[in-house]
This record gives structure tokens, sequence and C-alpha cells, in this order.
């Protein structure tokens, strides 16, 4: 049996660098494989972790949206842009959900569902900013620190849970992080002194969230390739074994039928001399007669 070499595929990883000038579509500024090919393997094989994180995700934002528009309904009559906001939002989350945890979902189904999610959670993250509509007698005076926490949560999901690309991520954290701080420097009426004071403590808990979910997602990305390269590994060794046991059995059997072959003709040509000398037949009897 003709034995079938393995094919060498490069597992060193590289980082792309980002040009001046291209659109941050096109660009991937994330640890990848060189080899195209198992780049796609790594894909297929980390699509049901990357579902199953996607499931998670999609079940805390609508484990918050139900809860705030639930407390929204509750504190009151008034009209807020939250108490419109959260119930759609809840809505839009358990569709995501309910078409998220199917048995067989293609990688580019999912890439749309998470970049969908993504989309979503901005809007949910941008309308929990301190709007102001209380010069037109719709809603009271808003405070700099609504919708902080909702936006820390949002942030550290996608950076932890959504299987988006690195940069997706940044580009989501700094895009809530300035909007909030926009809405409320042109929105909040308080004091110059205490707004102030309240944008740089809200400044410094985005950093620190950015950042915290950018350590956490490149260790999570690093460790599942890892991973991946390990598996693989352990099954290109297990099938060159099995190669080569079945290579080397194959020479045991046609060493043993080579030498079986000799010791049969041996014992045939001993076995006729034998009978020829000793053994009686016809002739024999007719000289002994």
């Amino acid at each position: 049996m003709e034995e079938i070499p393995f094919q060498k595929v490069k597992t060193r990883r590289k980082r792309s660098h980002c040009p001046p000038g291209v659109p941050l579509t096109t660009i991937v500024c994330e640890d990848e494989f060189d080899c195209k090919e198992l780049e796609s393997l790594f894909q297929n094989y980390n699509l049901k972790l990357e579902q199953t994180s996607t499931l998670k995700a999609l079940a805390v934002l609508i484990f918050m949206s139900s809860t705030l528009a639930v407390v929204e309904l509750l504190s009151g009559p008034s009209f807020t842009i939250s108490k419109g906001s959260h119930p759609v939002h809840c809505v839009i989350f358990v569709s995501l959900f309910i078409v998220t945890n199917v048995k067989y979902l293609q990688v580019t189904q999912l890439q749309q569902i998470v970049n969908l999610t993504l989309l979503f959670g901005f809007t949910f993250s941008f309308l929990c900013c301190p709007f102001s509509l209380g010069a037109m007698g719709m809603e009271p005076p808003t405070s700099p620190e609504q919708g902080v926490w909702q936006l820390i949560l949002v942030t550290f999901v996608a950076y932890a849970l959504l299987p988006v690309r690195t940069l997706l991520a940044v580009v989501f954290g700094i895009m809530v992080s300035i909007s909030h701080l926009i809405v409320t420097a042109t929105s909040v009426t308080a004091k110059t002194q205490k707004l102030w004071r309240t944008l740089v403590a809200n400044t410094v808990l985005f950093t620190s969230v950015n950042l915290s979910g950018l350590f956490v997602r490149i260790l999570t990305e690093r460790a599942q390739r890892k991973a991946f390269l390990q598996a693989r590994n352990c099954i290109e060794e297990r099938l060159r074994m099995e190669d080569e046991n079945e290579k080397q059995g194959t020479e045991e059997g046609k060493l043993s039928s080579a030498t079986w072959g000799e010791d049969s003709s041996g014992a045939y040509a001993a076995s006729v001399v034998l009978y020829g000398c000793q053994a009686p037949n016809l002739w024999s009897d007719v000289l002994c007669l």
C-alpha cells in the first residue's frame, strides 16, 4: 500500500497592520493563522463555542432589557425614551436568541446574527444615555450618572461574549463611551464644576471597562487558537501512527507469505525424498516379489 504523505500546514500566527486610509471593515487587526485553510478550519471548529457564547450574550441582554422595561413601566405614568426603548429591544433580543438557538447554523449566518446583536446593543446603549426632554414637559431633568452601568455591561458583553473581530469590539466600546459623554455634556443641566467631575469619572470607568474587556478577549482568543492547534496536532499524530502501523502490517504480511512459501517448498521436497525411500509403492512391491 502506497503511503500518503501528510500535508504540512503552517501554524504560525501573524498580526496584520492597519494601513492609513483603508476602511475598517477590510482590516483584520487581530491574530490569525497564516494559512487560509487552517483559519477556515478553526472557524468551523469554533462554531459551536461561538454559538454558545452568542446565546449567553443575548440572554444577558434579554434579562437586562426586560428588567429595565418592567422597572420603567412601574415607575410612573410619565413618558420617557427608555419606556419605549427597553420593551422593543427586549423583543428584538428574544427574536435573535430564537434564531441563534438552532441545531444547524452556518458560520456566515452566525456572523450576521452577531453583527445585528452588536448593532441593536449600540442602539440600546445610546437610548440609555441621559437625554433631557424636560423642556417639552415629557421627562424630568436627568442626571449625568444615568445609563452608565448599562453601557458598561453592554460593552463588557461585547468584548467577552460576542464573537466579533477585536477591532470591531474596540470600535463599538469607543463609540458607546463617546456617545454617552457627548449626550451627557449637551443634555444634562447641572453646575459646570459638578458636571466636569462626573464626566471625568465616567471617562475613567469607560476606559477601564474597555481595557479589561480587551484584555479578556485577547486571552480568550489565544487560548481557543492554542486548544485548536493542540487538537489538530493530536489528530494528525494519530493518523500518522495509524498509517505507519498499516504500512508495517502490510510489509510483515508480505514477508510472512514469502517465508511460508519457502518453508512449504522445502517441506514438499523433504516429503518426496522421505516417501520415495521408505514408503512402499507399486515398484518396490514388484522388486520385492
